[in-house]
């Protein structure tokens, strides 16, 4: 249909001639409050991204994806129990957190997870990243220069009660020691960390029960040796030890492709986390190796970017490309794993997607 026009009734020759009428000017006050409503209605579609919600996505800081941010809102604190002991670690799927204690942390460079340790534990993860420094002879979680707001012996403490109630569960955690020590210290970061597993009073005796010995010469343990345990991924150097799994060793087979330097290179990023998914699905399962794969990048893209996809959702997130791939590869492939998938922001259907990778491994 056209537009409208309304008919323009001619002036007489003694009508008067009609001046546009006068524009009045807005008072400095109400031009305050339209300036105000405008910023208001601005940040409000910079906090929804490109609108609302779609449908079956998870919204958070503005973001949104199908496979992040709600692992909290689904339960899997025994899904090992299922599992026959002499399964070996190396032959299961395990979901896991990169830069686990960072949820409290108010950097966006440096967040990487919205739910607590419990939370994490208790919705599935296995994986834990402990990055740790040496400050005034204590061991205290940092991101890089960034501190998290807590210590090594709050992670033992939420980890010992986890396995306490969860005894049909295992624990891989990389401890990694994030930088150059901090204060005053007249010990190591090895020594620290004996002292947190041996003597402290309110973490050795946890660590008597639910430490797992590790045995440099034995094979990577089963998961029936592993039960109510923790397997420490060792990334600190040390005269003693080993303590655990040599970080990028000869038996870690290691995808960490973190550096990407915007988010139009973020098909660089999933090229290699596909790769890695196959390589750990497609190769023997012999217990030589244990595959990991990061889902994580950062630098020229905040975390929550890589993990979701940016607000104007133009570039599909990590997580959802990882779990609509493990989705459509999981009915094609018998008997294979894709090892510890390690994510930013996991959500509860991509957690659960990968441990339906295990469904061949159950009793």
């Amino acid at each position: 249909m056209g537009a409208i026009s309304l008919p323009i009734k001619a002036l007489g020759p003694h009508q008067p001639h009609l001046h546009p009428p006068r524009r009045r000017r807005l008072s400095s006050s109400l031009m305050a409050v339209i300036l105000l409503l405008a910023t208001a209605l601005l940040y409000a579609l910079v906090s929804l991204g490109s609108g609302p919600c779609t449908a079956g996505a998870t919204c958070y800081r503005g973001y949104q994806s199908l496979y992040s941010f709600d692992a909290g809102n689904d339960n899997h604190a025994a899904w090992m129990a299922a599992i026959p002991d002499d399964v070996r670690i190396t032959s299961l799927s395990i979901p896991g957190t990169h830069d686990t204690m960072t949820y409290e942390i108010e950097s966006e460079q440096l967040q990487c997870q919205n739910w607590n340790l419990s939370m994490q534990l208790h919705s599935g993860l296995r994986y834990l990243d402990i990055r740790a420094r040496l400050r005034d002879d204590e061991l205290h979680i940092y991101h890089a220069d960034g501190y998290t707001g807590f210590s090594y012996e709050q992670v033992l403490l939420y980890v010992f009660a986890f396995l306490d109630e969860n005894p049909s569960e295992a624990i891989i955690m990389r401890l990694k020691e994030e930088g150059s020590p901090l204060g005053h210290n007249t010990i190591s970061f090895e020594d620290a960390f004996h002292y947190h597993h041996y003597a402290a009073p309110l973490t050795a005796p946890g660590s008597d029960k639910h430490l797992h010995k590790y045995e440099f010469a034995a094979p990577i343990p089963t998961l029936g040796a592993l039960r109510s345990k923790v397997f420490i991924l060792q990334n600190f150097d040390s005269r003693g030890g080993p303590y655990g799994l040599q970080w990028e060793g000869p038996e870690m087979v290691l995808e960490d492709l973190w550096i990407i330097p915007d988010v139009y290179h973020l098909s660089e990023k999933w090229s290699a986390i596909r790769d890695a998914l196959e390589n750990a699905a497609l190769a023997p399962d012999d217990n030589r190796f244990l595959y990991l794969a990061h889902t994580s990048a950062s630098v020229g893209v905040l975390p929550i970017e890589a993990a979701a996809g940016p607000m104007n959702r133009t570039i599909q997130g990590m997580n959802d490309m990882t779990g609509q791939y493990l989705d459509d590869a999981s009915g094609n492939v018998d008997e294979a794993r894709v090892g510890v998938v390690i994510i930013d922001f996991p959500g509860k259907k991509l957690i659960s997607t990968i441990l339906e990778w295990n469904v061949w491994l159950r009793q």
